[in-house]
């Protein structure tokens, strides 16, 4: 879509209004209220689609680690993507896919890894993201690892020129413990 415009802006460097625009956007996509999704991620980096001056389609991306194996001895930096959102009104258009080709953009440059959870695996696939097909849990404040087989397919990873040669998808991975969704 030649009029179609990509932006990537650190969540503290969105204006109000911007903000604003980008919950209403999610609220539209999820059907649900989103204000505090925001604070439940944390700050990111937001890449957003925009046509005719209006945010169409959004995903931002966090900080987090991720640790692989039975005893998470393997700690990896990642790019983990959330918030991935098209208005209802202009799906089918190719604005998330323009979206997520510049998060992998990112994520390839400045990250070992990328991640994300998600209940649409196919959508992901097409840009190289591959299912975690082994144990997914949660790794508590106390540093006890909690399985979570409810998420279990539907953890993806992308990978990066630095991601661990030793990383192995059928191994167990952890997620840092956070409130509400910790995956």
């Amino acid at each position: 879509m030649s009029d179609r415009r990509i932006s990537v802006t650190q969540t503290d460097d969105l204006d109000p209004d911007r903000a604003a625009e980008l919950v209403d956007l999610c609220e539209a996509a999820f059907g649900e209220p989103f204000a505090a999704a925001w604070e439940r991620v944390g700050p990111g980096l937001h890449v957003v689609a925009d046509v005719g001056g209006r945010a169409v389609a959004h995903a931002v991306i966090v900080d987090r680690r991720l640790y692989q194996g039975h005893e998470a001895d393997l700690a990896v930096d990642v790019g983990y993507v959330e918030h991935v959102a098209t208005r209802p009104d202009v799906r089918g258009q190719g604005h998330a896919t323009a979206v997520m080709r510049q998060v992998g953009e990112i994520i390839r440059d400045e990250y070992a890894l990328g991640g994300l959870a998600t209940g649409s695996n196919a959508f992901y696939e097409r840009f190289g993201w591959e299912t975690w097909r082994g144990p997914i849990g949660v790794r508590m404040p106390d540093g006890d690892r909690v399985r979570s087989p409810h998420e279990d397919g539907h953890v993806m990873v992308l990978r990066t020129p630095r991601s661990p040669a030793s990383l192995s998808t059928d191994a167990p991975v952890y997620v840092d413990w956070r409130p509400e969704e910790p995956w």
